[in-house]
C-alpha cells in the first residue's frame, strides 16, 4: 500500500532519476524541487534543473475502481484508494554560451523516454545495508515501489494558455511538462475483518425462485383498504410473504396463481420496491430457506385528509396586501422525521374561466407531526385546491362529472 508520503516520494524519484542522467554529461549540475525562479549565475552553478508540481487531478481510469468500499451500515470493507495524476513542470538553467540548458533538456527527454517506468534504484529506499536519514528515511516507507499499478512518466504538451499562469511573475524559463501516473494514496484506516466462516452448507432445490412480473395497479393512493394484485410465476405454494421495502404484508393466493395484498401499515408515500419471498423447505436444511423474486416498483400517492386556513395571530391589513394565513394540512400516510412535505395550492376558478397557476408555499415545510404540516403564506381570500408532495409524488385531486372539486380549503 502507498500512503500520504507517496506524492513526496514521486518527486524524490524524479529528482534522483534526472540527477543520475546528467551526472556524467554535465558534471556539477544539480536537480532541485520547487517553482521556477529567477536565479543568479552563482545559484545556477554548472547547471540546474527545477522540478515543480503544478497540477493534481483525478485519474479517470482508476477513480471509480474503489466503489463501493463500505457496507450498508457504513462499516469499512476495505481501505479506500485515491488515484491521481501529477503534472510536473521541469525547468532548465545554465550558461547560455555553453548551451547548458539545452544539454539538460536533451538529457531529461532521453532519460524519461528510456525509462518511463522508473527503476527501483531511483525510489527512496535503503540499498545494500546503507542507512538513510532526513527526508530520504521518511519517504523510504511510502510504499511507492509496491503500488498496484507501476508509476510512469509521459511527456505533456504545454499550450500558451497553460504557460502564462506559470510564468506570470517571472520571465519565461525553458521548460517541459511531464505527467506522473498513476499515484495511489491509501489512508491509514482500520478495516474490520469479516467474521470467520465456521461451516458452509450446500442445499439443492428443483424449484425456482418466484418471478414477480407486474403489479396492478402500478400507482395507487394510500388508504387503509388499498390493495394490489401481484402476477408472475411461482408466487403461490409454501409460506409466501410480500415485502414493501422492509415492511412485510400477508398475501392472499388467488385461483389464477396471483396474489392479492393489502398495503401494510408503515408504507410511505413515494416509490416502494415490492418483492415476493417464498420460504422453501430443502432436504437436510435446518430451517426453511427464503427464495426471493426481483423487485418491482410500486408508486404510493399521498392523500390529503383535510385542510383549514386561519389568519396568523396579530395579522392586520396594510393597503391591498393579503393577510398572512396559516394553512394546516392533514395527510396520509404518515411521514418520518427525515422526510419533507411540499404543499401546493391552486385557486379555484368558476366554470369557463382560465385556470390559475399552482403556488408552492414557502418551498419545503417543516414536518411537526407525522400526518400534519403547517405553512404560512399571504393568500387572497377565496377557495383553493390543496395537494401535498412527498418523495416527489403528488397527492391526487377529487373529481366529479369531469370537474375538479377537491380537496379544497377556504381562506377567509
Amino acid at each position: 500500500m502507498s500512503d500520504y508520503r507517496v506524492v513526496a516520494a514521486v518527486m524524490a524519484t524524479l529528482q534522483n532519476l534526472l540527477q543520475e542522467a546528467i551526472r556524467q554529461a554535465v558534471p556539477g549540475a544539480t536537480v532541485q524541487t520547487g517553482p521556477p525562479e529567477v536565479h543568479s549565475p552563482d545559484q545556477v552553478g554548472a547547471g540546474l534543473i527545477k522540478v515543480f508540481l503544478y497540477k493534481v487531478e483525478p485519474n479517470p481510469t482508476w477513480r471509480n475502481a474503489e466503489l463501493p468500499v463500505r457496507a450498508a451500515d457504513g462499516r469499512l470493507l476495505r481501505r479506500p484508494k485515491m488515484a491521481v495524476n501529477l503534472d510536473v513542470l521541469i525547468s532548465f538553467y545554465g550558461d547560455e554560451r555553453d548551451k547548458v540548458p539545452y544539454l539538460l533538456l536533451g538529457l531529461t527527454l532521453a532519460a524519461l523516454h528510456a525509462e518511463p517506468y522508473p527503476n527501483l534504484r531511483h525510489m527512496p529506499q535503503p540499498r545494500n545495508g546503507e542507512s538513510l536519514d532526513g527526508a530520504a528515511a521518511t519517504l523510504a516507507g511510502s510504499g511507492l515501489e509496491n503500488q498496484e499499478h507501476a508509476l510512469s512518466f509521459s511527456l505533456l504538451p504545454l499550450t500558451h494558455e497553460e504557460l502564462v499562469p506559470l510564468f506570470s511573475q517571472i520571465p519565461y524559463v525553458m521548460s517541459v511538462a511531464y505527467r506522473a501516473q498513476v499515484v495511489l494514496i491509501e489512508p491509514f484506516a482500520t478495516v474490520e475483518p469479516p467474521p470467520l466462516v465456521r461451516r458452509a452448507d450446500l442445499f439443492l432445490s428443483e424449484r425456482q425462485p418466484p418471478v414477480l412480473a407486474s403489479i396492478t395497479p402500478p400507482v395507487l393512493a394510500a388508504s387503509a383498504a388499498a390493495e394490489v394484485v401481484l402476477r408472475g410465476e411461482g408466487l403461490t405454494g409454501g409460506a409466501v410473504r410480500v415485502l414493501f421495502d422492509a415492511q412485510a404484508a400477508a398475501a392472499e393466493p388467488q385461483p389464477d396463481g396471483s396474489l392479492r395484498v393489502r398495503l401494510p401499515d408503515g408504507v410511505q408515500a413515494g416509490t416502494s420496491l415490492v418483492r415476493v419471498v417464498r420460504d422453501e423447505t430443502l432436504p437436510g436444511a435446518p430451517r426453511p430457506m427464503p427464495l426471493e423474486s426481483a423487485p418491482v416498483a410500486l408508486v404510493v400517492r399521498p392523500v390529503v385528509r383535510g385542510a383549514m386556513a386561519n389568519h396568523a395571530p396579530g395579522a392586520h391589513a396594510e393597503g391591498a396586501e393579503p393577510l398572512p394565513v396559516e394553512l394546516v394540512v392533514r395527510f396520509a400516510p404518515a411521514v418520518t422525521a427525515t422526510q419533507q412535505v411540499l404543499v401546493l395550492v391552486h385557486p379555484m376558478q368558476p366554470p369557463g374561466e382560465a385556470a390559475g397557476r399552482s403556488l408552492a408555499l414557502t418551498a419545503v415545510a417543516e414536518v411537526t407531526d407525522p400526518d400534519r404540516v403547517a405553512v404560512s403564506a399571504s393568500l387572497p381570500a377565496g377557495e383553493y385546491l390543496v395537494r401535498v408532495q412527498i418523495n416527489g409524488v403528488t397527492s391526487p385531486l377529487e373529481a366529479s362529472d369531469g370537474a375538479v372539486i377537491g380537496p379544497r380549503v377556504v381562506v377567509p
